[in-house]
């Protein structure tokens, strides 16, 4: 499957020759990206956890993925901001760059949910991938920073996140380039599209995994894709631009990444498309049993390899 841009974007499509990496670290990883994990990051987290009814809920997956950062070796901490006259944090865990350890790459996913949904798929399958590219990116020497943030509040408004991309506006923060995992362990026989989208030129099976960019993330988007296509050949993917900012639709502003599209950084969603193919999204039927946990391994080898060749 493609790159797209839509039929009014006429940006040349780059192609990248394999990018091959000269550290055997790195391709012993892709061997070690583990199932179990993923599934045991899904399972302790598979409970409803939102700001209202669940706040406990919430602080204790909050507890969890910080408890698993430190795990890692990794630098953690938390970012907190107000609403409704509460506190919530973001947690944050730092792998620095040794060559340019100011140029920061961010991969995150967001960790609340709705009221009434364990939110298996929505967003555990993305905190477990978040979790596992973290556990193996601890291993590699990387030039760049990266930083893999757990978001808090995304279903109501993406506080979280707007609350970063603005800060890291103010002070500067040289962001290089943006990730979010929204939603990304669910397969489906069928996929629905949304209209902005001719459903001819695409598969009406739910196997891939969709990478979204906006205009200025164009080149965030191509070296994804080269990376995606070099280590998870195996992964069908869909590769789509569009224009500006996404203001006109939607579906493709859905996630954390649109904050930090909003205050001009580059950034990409990458998801199993949500509504448009599980029918259990936002349901009390989103449970980890209805996952697809080779797909979602797939999906974090591709994500690892992606932040590594970013990053170095």
């Amino acid at each position: 499957m493609g790159f797209r841009n839509f039929p009014f974007l006429f940006f040349p499509l780059l192609f990248f020759p394999f990018l091959l990496i000269g550290d055997e670290r790195i391709y012993a990883v892709k061997d070690v990206i583990s199932m179990e994990n993923l599934k045991q990051h899904v399972q302790n987290l598979h409970f409803v956890r939102n700001p209202y009814d669940c706040i406990q809920e919430l602080e204790k997956a909050e507890d969890y993925i910080y408890k698993e950062f430190l795990k890692y070796g990794l630098r953690v901490w938390e970012e907190s901001f107000q609403w409704e006259g509460k506190t919530f944090s973001n947690i944050i865990a730092e792998k620095k760059g040794v060559v340019s350890p100011d140029k920061i790459f961010i991969l995150g996913a967001h960790y609340d949910t709705v009221p009434g949904s364990p939110g298996a798929d929505d967003n555990a399958s993305a905190v477990a991938v978040l979790l596992e590219v973290a556990r193996n990116i601890q291993k590699v020497t990387l030039d760049s920073t990266v930083k893999l943030i757990a978001f808090n509040l995304e279903k109501y408004g993406f506080l979280g996140s707007a609350h970063y991309a603005e800060k890291a506006r103010t002070e500067g923060e040289n962001i290089m380039g943006m990730i979010s995992l929204e939603m990304v362990g669910f397969t489906n026989s069928k996929q629905n599209y949304p209209p902005f989208l001719n459903p001819k030129n695409y598969s009406d099976v739910g196997d891939f995994i969709g990478v979204i960019g906006n205009e200025r993330s164009k080149t965030l988007l191509e070296k994804v894709q080269r990376s995606f296509r070099t280590y998870v050949p195996q992964l069908p993917s869909e590769f789509l631009l569009v224009p500006k900012n996404g203001e006109s639709i939607e579906e493709v502003r859905l996630s954390d990444h649109s904050p930090f599209w909003d205050q001009g950084f580059l950034a990409l969603m990458v998801t199993d498309t949500a509504f448009l193919r599980n029918p259990n999204y936002h349901l009390p039927s989103d449970t980890m049993e209805t996952l697809n946990f080779d797909f979602m391994k797939k999906v974090a080898i591709g994500i690892f390899y992606a932040i590594i060749e970013l990053a170095r």
